[in-house]
């Protein structure tokens, strides 16, 4: 990928213009006098931060003496009077069913942390998979001197953003904050997603690709994989069913979006009695408070935060209503 599929506005610095003055502008050289002074304020929050950073993976999450302990996988406990969850699901990669007896055996997600790519030369491949990441990595196979076909359950959807811009502010947000009913907000979020989407310069770039014959598209399903005598992948094909076959199958089938999966923090849940919604997902405050210094941002917040919860816009929103609502009480 070149660039986000975000504003430039959104980013992880605290100014929304950080990015174009960045590169010089003509009010760049008071802009970066004004950004030294509130740096300078901040400073002295963050200097140390490469002293609080910790590597390994939670073991134990619980309430004990009014503080919550954190136990890692190096035998690390850290105690504190508020915990922020701020896991995603990229841990969870799709494996749809007929690809599971196959996994790493020709086929691979992604997004698996293990996965290598193809590193022959003019490999027969298939990308499983509608939306952005499927059409970027049928690109990049393509570039690499691979052929390639797209298998896409449903028309290509352009999309220049994920959700509406409207879910960042109040012209939707307003009514979503306003209904207490969280069935209804799930329903919203699930239903203004653009899943399976990508933005107009992919759609450009991918329709020359087809054009040119580097890349086919077959828009179908796939039901069924069996290996051939000679260690090749058959697909069959639901609608039409044709099949075809391939050297290597990358799966491009997004995530599991399953919150029963993070054992530890169901476990603490647990223990504290707090509320789930019936999606699963964390009933917070509007300051994301879950429980008693238990804070919740990215997917976890998103009944809360709405559509956008998942994205960098989402995180700084969360990230500014916990620091600005809790951290300083």
């Amino acid at each position: 990928m070149n660039d986000l599929r975000s504003p430039s506005v959104h980013h992880m610095d605290t100014e929304p213009f950080s990015l174009q003055y960045s590169s010089g502008g003509i009010s760049a050289p008071l802009y970066r006098f004004l950004i030294s002074i509130v740096k300078l304020y901040w400073m002295r929050y963050i200097v140390h931060i490469d002293q609080a950073w910790k590597t390994g993976m939670v073991t134990d999450l619980r309430r004990k003496n009014g503080l919550w302990e954190v136990r890692t996988d190096a035998s690390e406990t850290i105690r504190g009077e508020r915990v922020v969850l701020a896991m995603s699901f990229s841990q969870q990669p799709c494996w749809p069913e007929w690809a599971q007896p196959f996994q790493n055996d020709g086929i691979y997600h992604v997004f698996d942390r293990d996965v290598q790519g193809l590193r022959q030369e003019d490999v027969k491949a298939a990308v499983v998979g509608g939306g952005i990441t499927a059409a970027h990595y049928a690109i990049k196979l393509s570039d690499d001197g691979h052929d390639v076909t797209m298998f896409a359950r449903h028309p290509f959807r352009t999309y220049d953003f994920d959700s509406d811009p409207g879910w960042l502010g109040p012209k939707y947000m307003k009514r979503f904050s306003k209904t207490p009913d969280c069935q209804k907000r799930r329903q919203w979020i699930t239903n203004v997603r653009h899943r399976g989407s990508f933005p107009k310069d992919i759609s450009r770039k991918l329709a020359a690709y087809r054009e040119e014959g580097r890349i086919k598209v077959i828009q179908d399903e796939v039901v069924s994989c069996q290996k051939t005598a000679d260690g090749r992948l058959h697909i069959q094909l639901k609608k039409n069913e044709s099949s075809y076959t391939f050297e290597h199958i990358a799966l491009a089938t997004g995530f599991a979006s399953d919150i029963s999966r993070f054992e530890r923090v169901q476990k603490a849940a647990q223990a504290e009695q707090l509320p789930f919604a019936g999606c699963g997902f964390p009933i917070v405050g509007k300051d994301l408070q879950w429980g008693n210094g238990l804070y919740v941002m990215g997917a976890f917040a998103e009944l809360e935060i709405g559509p956008t919860a998942r994205n960098i816009s989402g995180a700084r929103k969360a990230a500014i209503t916990i620091t600005h609502t809790s951290f300083k009480s």
